[in-house]
């Protein structure tokens, strides 16, 4: 059966979710989302991704005319609209979209009605992409394209203006087709993925780029935040391709994989096993208190 996708206040069918070609989130790229996945068919982290989305919409100048209640609702029924249809072992993405609404083509000073647009559409979490990796690792090759620096707009703004992360991962096909785009800033400091945060180990100690001009991942704060409680040492700071080179093990962090370990960068080998030791211990972590083996989980439903 077609899913039913959240628009403005109502369920339609895929098919039927249209918006107009004036929305100033296609004219102007004004879009800011949250992806959220479930374990056990219940969100996980709800609260900071709504904490995130309204700094968003803050940022962007148009929380005012957002309802946060209706972001609320529509997370809630798309899923319960979509659920039925999906294995009680397995799990979902759920996306939602904010744009300012609709406006004539130019300039933007013209826009009359300030109704938000708000979407919300639920996927299945496209383990096949990726359930090989946790025993085999990733590879992670550095793109010619560069993050954005923070002069220009803030990078812990999640939005969907993301030219750069697409040129990336169209060059890193060039590259190695089997790995994840890692990108630089202007100084050539490592920043994260098109689409995750990433994190390295060297002397037992867990490294990850500040926050100074990266989407500061929920997945990337749940982390550090387990890291801790399991003593290991975290530290954010700058990072350079030679401590890349050099780190005895390295993985990726997002919503949908939570932790993915890398086995190359830039061709060069990292690590011996996968997960290493750090992410397993990681992983076995999270996979507790989400009462789902995570792994598991990922290479079950691979063949779906």
């Amino acid at each position: 059966m077609e899913k039913l996708v959240y628009l403005n206040g109502e369920l339609v069918p895929e098919s039927d979710a249209k918006i107009s070609f004036f929305n100033i989130g296609i004219l102007y790229g004004a879009t800011f989302y949250e992806s959220i996945r479930t374990f056990k068919h219940k969100y996980f982290k709800l609260e900071e991704h709504i904490k995130r989305l309204k700094r968003s919409l803050t940022y962007g100048n148009i929380i005012d005319n957002v309802d946060m209640n209706k972001i609320e609702e529509a997370l809630f029924k798309v899923l319960e609209a979509n659920i039925d249809g999906i294995h009680k072992d397995d799990d979902v993405w759920v996306d939602i979209d904010i744009t300012p609404g609709v406006t004539f083509p130019m300039p933007l000073v013209k826009q009359k009605d300030k109704a938000p647009t708000i979407i919300a559409y639920m996927v299945e979490i496209p383990f096949n992409e990726y359930a090989k990796c946790y025993s085999e690792g990733k590879h992670a090759a550095t793109s010619l394209y560069r993050s954005i620096p923070p002069q220009c707009f803030e990078q812990r703004c999640k939005h969907r203006s993301r030219l750069p992360q697409f040129l990336s991962k169209l060059d890193i096909q060039r590259i190695d087709p089997d790995a994840f785009s890692l990108m630089l800033d202007i100084h050539g400091y490592i920043t994260e993925g098109t689409g995750a945060n990433i994190f390295f180990v060297m002397d037992d100690v867990l490294y990850t780029p500040t926050t100074r001009n990266i989407l500061n991942g929920i997945s990337r704060q749940y982390t550090i935040e387990i890291a801790k409680k399991l003593n290991i040492k975290v530290v954010e700071a700058d990072v350079t391709l030679y401590e890349a080179y050099n780190a005895e093990e390295a993985f990726w962090t997002t919503t949908s994989y939570c932790i993915l370990p890398i086995s190359r960068i830039d061709g060069r080998k990292i690590g011996n096993s996968y997960p290493g030791t750090h992410a397993k211990k990681l992983l076995d972590f999270w996979s507790r208190e989400v009462d789902v083996d995570i792994i598991a989980q990922a290479e079950k439903f691979a063949r779906r």
